[in-house]
């Protein structure tokens, strides 16, 4: 046996047809996981230009190589798609049991194709699939829709589902299992344009590996290494939000102010012991020892009541310090809202941030704000904003569309105060402190995206996160090891005092696969490749150089406030951009060579890119050189 099943469940919400298929051996060898799995497939069956939110765009749910067996840390799902936010490639991964659930329920993926015409839910038990009636359960939030699931199915059963901001088409809609999200990229406004509101998994046990006792040999050592080693321990105790001190004040990479600043005062107020004066209990994924699921309940003052099992680092962000936010309590409130409603923390609280700036520079004003005084701080107005965003009320319809559409409908200089990359807002980590991801950014196939080209090692300093030069090989590389993650589906808060090697020696005894144990294979062959292609998906929708940009902000307006930072801005981004190109083969407008497709053996792409091209010079459009 493997924990590859080598099925997909195929299914039509136009026709009410569902299909389990084999997918291809050398989908499975030359794509790895369900980030290069979900593109291939992707690529080859949408059409170029397709509406995201019609009924010919897919949604591809996948599973990890190591899902639904005894590996930490490696359970989480991912969702891949055409974004409603950019319009590019999307992909957004999940924690929780879903995808573990899904492999064992003997299959790696689902694809859900066309669109239903009334809400429904998919059910899935032993490989077979039905499309059920959801209309008793269309206007739930999430929470409500898992539970009457489990009602109607039994106690066991895991779900994926999107709250009313999916039904309604909220471009940052989430998909959501138990309490955590695939958040970004718009995933469950796809999902909910489908007229689908939920996929719910009935199935119990584990996932075989193909060498049980290799495979149990490894993760024993690694479990011995696991229990003691403090990343672990720090992260059971406190969470994601353990990092709130140490980049929020320690290192000021924490945007505050939409922007504009590095330290936020009294920043204390909202790190992690702060909130564990919230906390009931833990919770972890499918099978995961680190629990780093911190179960957090307001029991006192005008936030009583909410719980949530976070907040993380980025959410600690999005509603505290890039909105000057110091009250614990109200973050904790405008988590469990994001959870319920189903919507992207991140991009809800730049939405906010976005706002509170126009409305201090008198670009909006509370006649358009619906009366809410959007001032920094005012936290009571940011817990309403969130639940109109989530049910697209009033000027949370607007704020639901994204920074970028958003502006361009206020006009009068919005665009200025929007932060975003392609559509996609800007992630807690400020640019002008960490260079590396200011490039990674900008160059990023979905957008704006902190896990797309995370530089761990301008995080730490061991790398200069400031210099304006030599950081595109560095980011080509870490966007490699990041495609191996999703792939494997690695989380990176569940693999303390994991090796490479380690890792590679579970994917071999996990598989049977020799090749999966040469890491050159799985980063760099494998890397290379899904990034070559989701760039070509782009290039095939209309994306080109000038759409791999910062806001204006980061190339012009020093930062202030932000210690070593203060006073940077991104001088260099043309030449690191081409630096980035060079090191990937790419053209300078780009464009995957074809000598480096050919390398990549995506020989069938190249025609694409030519097409592409002679397009652009047919209809007279000028390449862009990463600049406004």
């Amino acid at each position: 046996m493997t924990t590859y099943t080598g099925k997909l469940l195929r299914v039509n919400l136009s026709t009410g047809a569902t299909a389990v298929e084999p997918i291809p051996e050398e989908v499975i060898t030359g794509f790895i996981g369900p980030r290069g799995i979900g593109l291939k497939y992707l690529y080859d069956e949408l059409k170029p230009g397709i509406d995201p939110l019609g009924p010919e765009n897919k949604l591809f749910l996948g599973t990890g190589v190591l899902s639904g067996t005894s590996g930490q840390g490696f359970n989480r799902w991912l969702v891949t798609t055409k974004s409603p936010a950019s319009g590019a490639w999307a992909k957004s991964s999940c924690g929780a049991d879903f995808g573990a659930r899904l492999k064992i329920a003997g299959l790696d993926a689902i694809i859900v194709e066309g669109q239903a015409e009334k809400p429904c839910y998919i059910y899935i038990e032993d490989q077979k699939a039905e499309i059920l009636d959801a209309a008793e359960l269309w206007g739930l939030n999430t929470e409500e829709t898992q539970q009457r699931l489990q009602q109607w199915h039994g106690p066991k059963v895991i779900t994926a589902c999107i709250g009313p901001a999916g039904e309604k088409l909220a471009k940052y809609a989430a998909i959501v299992s138990h309490r955590r999200t695939a958040g970004r990229c718009g995933v469950g406004a796809v999902m909910g344009s489908k007229n689908l509101k939920a996929v719910t998994v009935n199935a119990s046990g584990t996932a075989v590996p193909h060498d049980l006792k290799a495979f149990n040999d490894v993760m024993r050592e690694l479990i011995a290494i696991y229990i003691a080693h403090p990343r672990r321990k720090m992260l059971a105790e406190f969470g994601v939000a353990s990092s709130v001190l140490k980049y929020g004040r320690d290192m000021q990479f924490s945007p505050v102010r939409n922007f504009t600043r590095g330290r936020l005062d009294d920043i204390e107020k909202i790190g992690a012991p702060e909130f564990n004066r919230f906390k009931t209990g833990n919770y972890g994924c499918y099978g995961c020892m680190t629990r780093c699921g911190q179960i957090r309940r307001v029991t006192e003052g005008p936030y009583a009541g909410f719980q949530t099992e976070g907040p993380e680092y980025e959410t600690v962000f999005s509603f505290g310090t890039v909105l000057c936010n110091t009250d614990p309590a109200s973050i904790v409130a405008m988590d469990a809202l994001c959870d319920l409603l189903g919507i992207d923390t991140i991009s809800a609280g730049v939405c906010i941030a976005f706002a509170c700036e126009l409305f201090e520079k008198g670009i909006i004003s509370t006649k358009d704000t619906d009366g809410l005084d959007l001032t920094w701080g005012n936290h009571p107005a940011f817990v309403q904003l969130v639940q109109k965003i989530g049910k697209r009320e009033g000027f949370g319809e607007l704020l639901g569309e994204g920074v970028k559409r958003a502006a361009e409908q206020i006009g009068n200089g919005a665009e200025k105060y929007a932060m975003h990359v392609k559509g996609l807002e800007i992630p807690g980590y400020e640019p002008r402190s960490v260079k590396g991801y200011g490039l990674s950014y900008a160059v990023s196939t979905i957008g704006a995206q902190h896990n797309w080209g995370r530089p761990f090692d301008e995080l730490t300093r061991t790398r200069d996160p400031l210099t304006d030069e030599g950081h595109g090989e560095y980011i080509a590389a870490v966007a490699r090891r990041q495609v191996m993650f999703d792939n494997v589906l690695e989380c990176v808060f569940g693999n303390s005092g994991l090796t490479a090697e380690a890792r590679n020696q579970l994917l071999v005894a996990a598989t049977g696969i020799e090749e999966f144990g040469d890491p050159a294979y799985v980063v760099d062959r494998v890397g290379e490749r899904v990034l070559c292609l989701e760039r070509a998906f782009n290039i095939r929708e209309g994306f080109s150089r000038k759409d791999d940009i910062l806001p204006d902000r980061f190339l012009t307006e020093p930062l202030e406030d932000a210690g070593l930072a203060t006073g940077e801005i991104i001088r260099n981004l043309d030449g690191l951009i081409d630096e980035y190109y060079d090191v990937s083969g790419y053209t300078r407008d780009g464009i995957p060579t074809p000598q480096r497709l050919k390398e990549l053996g995506l020989e069938k792409v190249t025609t694409d890119m030519e097409r592409s091209v002679k397009g652009k010079r047919a209809t007279g459009k000028r390449r862009g050189r990463g600049k406004r």
